[in-house]
């Protein structure tokens, strides 16, 4: 219980610290089930909130119709000369199973990705049928590249 709890005041002390930077929050239409790193979320419309600052990005995830909401610190990717004009997801499908891999935001060359989970490093070296599933902020536009 102590430990958990140190860890929800982490999430809060990070919460508060990311606020005084940039954060946006999208909607999204998933609709799929996926792996959220060891929490496997429901289908659904989900609120997606990232805040970033130069060192890390916090991103938070909930769907209100689902009762699922997480939390996640994610590491910095990208940074090219490249700026995506909407928000996206990224996905990274094995067979028939999704786990979230990246969020961008709109106007920022710099996504978040999340580390993979024990169970995802397990499909990726169990399963050959890998594919990154898109979705665009918005809409339900799903883009699919193989690998």
């Amino acid at each position: 219980m102590r430990k958990r709890s140190s860890a929800m005041l982490g999430v809060l002390v990070l919460l508060a610290a990311a606020s005084a930077f940039g954060q946006q929050r999208l909607r999204y239409d998933i609709p799929f089930e996926f792996h959220f790193m060891d929490t496997v979320m429901p289908a659904g419309q989900y609120d997606v909130t990232a805040a970033a600052n130069n060192m890390q990005h916090l991103l938070s995830i909930e769907c209100s119709a689902c009762r699922a909401h997480e939390y996640v610190v994610t590491v910095p990717v990208g940074g090219g000369t490249e700026v995506p004009a909407g928000g996206h997801l990224v996905f990274n499908k094995y067979g028939e199973t999704y786990f979230f891999s990246e969020v961008w935001v709109p106007g920022n060359a710099q996504g978040g990705a999340v580390s993979k989970s024990k169970t995802e490093r397990e499909a990726a070296r169990t399963t050959p049928d890998v594919a990154r599933i898109t979705l665009l902020a918005g809409t339900r536009h799903v883009i699919v590249a193989n690998r």
